[in-house]
């Protein structure tokens, strides 16, 4: 009796530990910074919500001035430090991040490419903040091998060139 009792035990008990382990696998920890973002970037225009009040006018010097310095597991830019962060990264309609993000249309961002998709980095962080976080966290979409889009606070939106 025993052993017809173990005999159908063992495969439910196979079943389930195949079911944790491939649940486990699927809930590991999103990868960390992307290499190809580490270094220091600089801000080259600033975009705002034109619709209502903004805190910022369009390319604002103060905005222009920020640097972004992204390091294997760190991100900081003016007083903001996201450490430990992790990432999600996926392709993006642009225009879709616009709006889920400023509840407002790419127009009224000043954003011409919304119909482009982008590879975007979702980051959460550990500990601090780089930047306001939405949803799925704060975001860099990568524009081109050398230009990233970022949210900002006040509804801005700046773009960053790889500083040399």
């Amino acid at each position: 009796m025993i052993i017809r009792n173990a005999a159908r035990t063992v495969p439910a008990f196979l079943a389930a530990f195949l079911i944790s382990a491939c649940m486990a696998d699927a809930a590991s920890p999103p990868a960390t910074v992307p290499s190809k973002l580490a270094g220091a970037w600089t801000v080259t225009s600033a975009n705002v919500n034109t619709v209502g009040v903004a805190a910022y006018l369009p390319d604002d010097p103060a905005l222009l001035k920020l640097r972004l310095l992204v390091t294997g597991d760190s991100f900081a830019m003016d007083g903001h430090t996201c450490e430990s962060p992790q990432i999600v990264t996926e392709p993006v309609k642009f225009g879709t991040l616009i709006e889920e993000t400023y509840e407002a249309s790419p127009a009224d961002m000043g954003v011409t490419s919304a119909d482009v998709t982008h590879t975007t980095n979702f980051i959460t962080c550990g500990q601090g903040d780089i930047g306001p976080s939405y949803d799925r966290g704060s975001w860099i979409a990568e524009i081109e091998p050398d230009t990233i889009a970022m949210n900002w606070f006040d509804s801005v939106l700046l773009f960053l060139k790889r500083a040399r």
